[in-house]
């Protein structure tokens, strides 16, 4: 299954009931959490999201919430320097973005998810295709 950028993730859908999710970096510094049904989540293909393997699940900016310690939160840019992506700034791991497709919105790393495991199995996973997207 592909997905188009204009897709939103959180689109209406038969499936799990919408809840708040919360997720971590490993050791703990960036902490968040996030509203919404998981029942999709997508896989991007550009050059970052490849080497940083994220399972992606997007939600509108008003459905997300950053723990108020935001010391450790670091942001990278690159090429257009239109998406923002997140970080942890002690242990290094990806924790969320704005995606430049979507900058508006919050793309979770579902692998931040403790219960994530558990859940995979019912997810419905698409591919972006990232390395070949440009903005109309």
């Amino acid at each position: 299954m592909t997905v188009s950028h204009a897709e939103d993730a959180d689109a209406a859908a038969t499936g799990p009931q919408e809840q708040r999710h919360h997720g971590q970096c490993h050791c703990g510094a960036v902490r968040f959490s996030f509203l919404a049904r998981l029942d999709r989540a997508v896989r991007c293909n550009c050059s970052y999201c490849v080497r940083k393997s994220a399972l992606h699940h997007r939600v509108t900016a008003d459905r997300f919430e950053l723990s108020d310690d935001r010391n450790a939160l670091r942001m990278y840019h690159f090429g257009t320097h239109q998406a923002r992506h997140f970080f942890c700034g002690v242990c290094g791991i990806h924790t969320h973005c704005h995606p430049r497709s979507a900058p508006e919105q919050v793309n979770v790393n579902l692998h931040c998810v403790p219960d994530i495991e558990a859940l995979l199995p019912a997810l419905s996973v698409a591919t972006f295709d990232g390395r070949s997207w440009s903005p109309v």
